[in-house]
């Protein structure tokens, strides 16, 4: 069984001109929005997690806090607002995996050097099995280093911790089995 953790999929990341914003998002945000529509057919459990707080990033008042078109949750769909890097400083999401804490997680969304990674991180500890659909993620550029680079070291640290996959390997693995 498996659920889907939707992380910040939020338009700070595509907002031009932003702090975080990622310049090559496109075909990350094409994957993730595949992924998710792939889980509401698949009727996995679903939760969408949300950055806010105060000060200019991820203002719970701003409009580049909100969800990118497409990504709102739906009826039914579970939603955690978390004001850390981890999605498990989040009360609700904390519940969510109780709940479904014989599921493996699938995360998509971003960063993937800051929120996933942290996430997936600190659930395993707590025990929990993830799987990182690498090309439904991105990483924020930094310290002079390019997007694409952080994002291929992080997924590689995340393989210690997560099965890490891509979109068509996680939808054609789960196709087969029907």
């Amino acid at each position: 069984m498996k659920a889907l953790i939707v992380i910040d999929i939020q338009r700070e990341y595509i907002a031009a001109g932003r702090k975080f914003h990622i310049e090559s998002i496109g075909p990350s945000l094409q994957n993730a929005y595949s992924m998710l529509q792939f889980a509401r057919e698949a009727s996995w459990p679903i939760i969408h997690v949300q950055h806010l707080q105060d000060g200019d990033l991820f203002n719970r008042d701003s409009d580049a806090a909100d969800f990118i078109d497409g990504f709102t949750p739906q009826v039914g769909e579970s939603h955690a607002v978390k004001g850390n890097y981890s999605s498990f400083s989040s009360p609700a999401f904390v519940q969510f995996a109780k709940e479904h804490a014989d599921h493996e997680f699938v995360v998509i969304g971003y960063g993937t050097t800051m929120c996933c990674l942290s996430t997936i991180v600190d659930g395993y500890h707590r025990g929990y099995r993830f799987a990182l659909v690498k090309d439904a993620t991105a990483a924020l550029a930094a310290d002079g280093l390019s997007e694409a680079t952080l994002q291929q070291h992080a997924t590689t640290i995340l393989k210690t911790f997560a099965r890490v996959t891509t979109l068509a390997q996680e939808t054609e693995a789960l196709e087969a089995v029907g």
